[in-house]
């Protein structure tokens, strides 16, 4: 008689523990979910803030890029007038065959 209710006791503890598990189980795997949808979501604020990033340092490389430009012009500028005021003054004609002729060809304005 005491051995049929030890395992009746084995086989309730059993069932409860299946039953546990089984009410369980979903709440582990629903924050694993939860988890993984932030592990997500953490991964595209970064991928967005990296994009940002980038799209700045492209801006300022444009910007540098055109001032840069800017003060060749004005260099460009400064060399042409500063060759007209000093040819003339040398006193040779401008197509002598002896002398190299230097072609200067207009600035490139910037958008």
């Amino acid at each position: 008689m005491d051995d049929w209710i030890s395992d009746l006791l084995i086989f309730c503890a059993g069932l409860a523990g299946g039953v546990l598990v089984a009410s369980v189980k979903p709440y582990l795997s629903a924050a694993k979910t939860r988890r993984t949808q932030l592990v997500a979501a953490r991964a595209r604020m970064l991928a967005d803030l990296k994009e940002k990033h980038d799209g700045e340092i492209l801006e300022q490389a444009f910007r540098t890029t055109e001032a840069i430009k800017g003060e060749l012009d004005k260099s460009l500028d400064t060399l042409r007038l500063t060759l007209d005021t000093m040819l003339p003054l040398n006193g040779a004609p401008e197509n002598q065959p002896g002398r190299p002729v230097v072609q200067l060809s207009e600035p490139v304005k910037p958008n």
